[in-house]
């Protein structure tokens, strides 16, 4: 009765391990958040991965909105815009060297003045290292990129500075 009971537990425990781990084919990871200091607004940047947390895409929450933006992984060397405003890229995301399981380094390429067209950025790393997904401004971990925008007679015109903290 005890093995029969044993067995029992045993299959019925592996059942609902496979019902969990059905669901959990992708997860979303947060590992960032973008705030722009002037208007008070938070977005969170998270990678998409696999069952593996192989990252297969990035998405954006807008925290005010509650709106969510999906990116392609496979586009980063052309750059994935995460901001837009009219014709103006503002914010590109851009990696030359991602990989799904490992990371890679990135380039937050912003739009410093919209007068002129002058265009800035900030190198990050994304780095897997098995378990986690972190992300590092000059061998710093950062969990926050604060934008702070360029105003010109009051209007603004584009980002002043990011700070990685």
């Amino acid at each position: 009765m005890r093995a029969y009971l044993s067995t029992f537990i045993f299959c019925l425990l592996t059942f609902q391990f496979s019902i969990i781990s059905s669901y959990a084919g992708t997860a979303d990871l947060k590992v960032l958040t973008v705030k722009n200091s002037d208007e008070g607004s938070f977005f969170d940047l998270y990678i998409k991965a696999d069952e593996e947390l192989r990252a297969v895409g990035l998405k954006m929450y807008d925290r005010d909105d509650k709106d969510w933006k999906d990116f392609d992984v496979k586009n980063l060397q052309k750059g994935v815009i995460l901001k837009e405003e009219g014709e103006h890229k503002v914010i590109v995301l851009k990696s030359n060297d991602f990989e799904d399981d490992r990371g890679g380094h990135f380039k937050v390429d912003y739009l410093h003045n919209g007068i002129t067209g002058k265009r800035e950025d900030i190198d990050i790393k994304f780095d897997f290292d098995g378990t986690s997904w972190r992300i590092f401004h000059n061998g710093q971990e950062v969990s926050l990129l604060d934008f702070k925008l360029k105003k010109f007679f009051g209007k603004t015109i584009g980002i002043e500075e990011v700070i990685a903290r």
